[in-house]
This record gives C-alpha cells, sequence and structure tokens, in this order.
C-alpha cells in the first residue's frame, strides 16, 4: 500500500501548466477532501463548466485548484466555490 501511495505522490501534476501563459488569469484556491488520484476530475469538471473558464487542474497532494480564467469574464470567487461544492468538496480561502 504505501508503494501505492508514493507511485501517485510522485505523479502529482504541475499545478500552473506552461501553456496556461498569457492566455488569461490563473486563480488559486484551497480545497478540502481530496484524498486520493481520483479526486481531481470532479472538481475540475464542474470549474471548466463555468462560463469563462479556459481550464482548471486540481491536484490532491497540495489539496488545491487553478483556474485559468478569461480576463474579461465577470467570475466571482462565490461562483468558483459553488462549483467547488457541486463536486462535494469543501473551498478553502483564494490564495492567488
Amino acid at each position: 500500500v504505501l508503494i501505492i501511495l508514493a507511485a501517485c505522490a510522485q505523479q502529482a501534476v504541475s499545478l500552473i501548466p506552461e501553456e496556461w501563459s498569457d492566455r488569461g488569469t490563473v486563480r488559486i484556491y484551497e480545497v478540502f477532501g481530496m484524498d486520493c488520484p481520483g479526486c481531481h476530475g470532479g472538481i475540475e469538471k464542474q470549474v471548466n463548466l463555468l462560463e469563462g473558464v479556459i481550464d482548471s487542474r486540481a491536484d490532491w497532494t497540495t489539496k488545491k485548484v487553478a483556474i485559468l480564467v478569461d480576463s474579461s469574464a465577470n467570475i466571482t470567487d462565490a461562483d468558483i466555490h459553488a462549483a467547488i461544492e457541486r463536486a462535494n468538496f469543501t473551498p478553502g480561502k483564494r490564495l492567488q
């Protein structure tokens, strides 16, 4: 079991991909309740449904989600928090 957990931790994705450069505004939020590699998919799916979100990346090892938002979009922190809650996780504070 420890070997599997160690392997999963080593496969953690970079929170902010290089291809996001100059494509919008990056926001980072804490997310509580992620405890396995499969948790990120539900969060990303719900956040990506928001109009104005270009992409998102959640990372269970850091308990954070990075969201690439169109700079002209009017997305509030409350919108993001609601999307995280729809994925059955608890949103934390905005870090960036």
